[in-house]
């Protein structure tokens, strides 16, 4: 048996879980805490007016940016301005650190989503990181998906992928790879329960080669993520 498609014996996790536990309780206890970016709410161009939902964990919250403008939010809200010729606004409902459960604990308080023409749903590290079961995200991610598109009837939703977390600088060598096995295990979940809503497109989250890709903390997505992540978005839309 193993634990992902690559092959990650379940025999070696446990004959690794000291290291593997060592290595976690140091990542959280070294790893820089970065602020959420500031500017929940913004707007970009002119005309008739389309709201933007980015709904979701710290990947929404934008950690590790100075300001909305320079996320996923202030990038794509910019991109559909452009593209459609109307007036863009965005709004940020996210939490640093949460779960697909959690996330829809903030949607359900989120009353706005009636008004939405675009909802973004970012979640899966979190739950990958927590190690939740395969069923238990199923189960969350399906229900998140499931209140988001019965409270925004209208809207374009969009999934963001669950990212490679073996690429995270943050992580330590064999806990990056166990990482990095779950993330792929949980993105497969996320693309199927996708795949069952036909209202619901979803995005693959990659990390290519190159400087600059993380913020400061070697953990979360930098500005330059966020912007290719945002022409994605608006490329399947």
């Amino acid at each position: 048996m193993s634990d992902n498609r690559r092959g990650l014996p379940l025999a070696a996790i446990w004959l690794g879980l000291p290291v593997l536990l060592t290595q976690g309780l140091r990542v959280r206890r070294e790893t820089l805490r970065l602020p959420d970016a500031d500017g929940l709410t913004g707007a970009a161009g002119e005309g008739a007016p389309l709201n933007l939902v980015v709904l979701g964990d710290s990947v929404a919250a934008g950690v590790g940016v100075d300001h909305h403008r320079d996320t996923l939010a202030g990038h794509l809200a910019r991109r559909l301005a452009s593209s459609r010729t109307r007036a863009v606004t965005w709004q940020v409902v996210a939490l640093t650190g949460a779960t697909a459960g959690d996330v829809l604990g903030l949607a359900r308080e989120y009353a706005a989503l009636a008004s939405a023409d675009v909802v973004v749903v970012s979640v899966g590290v979190n739950d990958t990181k927590n190690l939740h079961p395969d069923r238990r995200w199923r189960a969350e991610l399906t229900a998140l998906l499931d209140h988001v598109l019965a409270a925004a009837p209208t809207a374009d939703v969009v999934l963001v992928g669950v990212p490679p977390m073996e690429a995270f600088p943050a992580l330590p060598r064999p806990l990056a790879t166990l990482m990095g096995a779950r993330a792929r295990r949980m993105d497969a979940i996320g693309r199927a329960v996708a795949a069952g809503r036909p209202r619901v497109r979803r995005i693959e989250l990659t990390l290519e080669q190159g400087e600059g890709l993380f913020a400061a903390d070697g953990f979360h997505p930098s500005a330059v993520v966020h912007e290719r992540l945002a022409d994605q978005i608006a490329n399947v839309l």
